[in-house]
């Protein structure tokens, strides 16, 4: 379990709640420097509205991680990891041999 003793008597919205049940942090994960998206491929690598920091302990989508960890992606490149664990959209996948083609990096 997380340790909320620094937050005794604190009232947390339910976006810092989640951050800190989660991360066991308040703070943000990506640095306005850091709102790029680091997929070479990515069409709008800094047009997204949100961008992730990736965890290598993330367990998010039933993928692993680890392969990204360090890496900030967009909004659109994070969600198709999620579903897909491959950063390659349908078209590049299929180019490099059906579903389970792709890079993760």
């Amino acid at each position: 379990g997380r340790d909320w003793s620094p937050l005794a008597g604190h009232v947390l919205c339910q976006s810092c709640y989640n951050r800190y049940k989660d991360r066991g942090t308040l703070g943000r994960r990506t640095a306005a420097s850091e709102k790029r998206c680091h997929y070479a491929r990515c069409k709008n690598p800094t047009e997204s509205k949100h961008f992730y920091a990736i965890d290598p302990s993330s367990k998010r989508g039933g993928q692993d991680w680890s392969p990204l960890a360090g890496s900030v992606l967009c909004s659109a490149c994070y969600n198709r990891y999620v579903l897909h664990g491959t950063l390659d959209p349908p078209a590049l996948r299929a180019k490099a041999g059906g579903p389970e083609g792709g890079t993760k990096s």
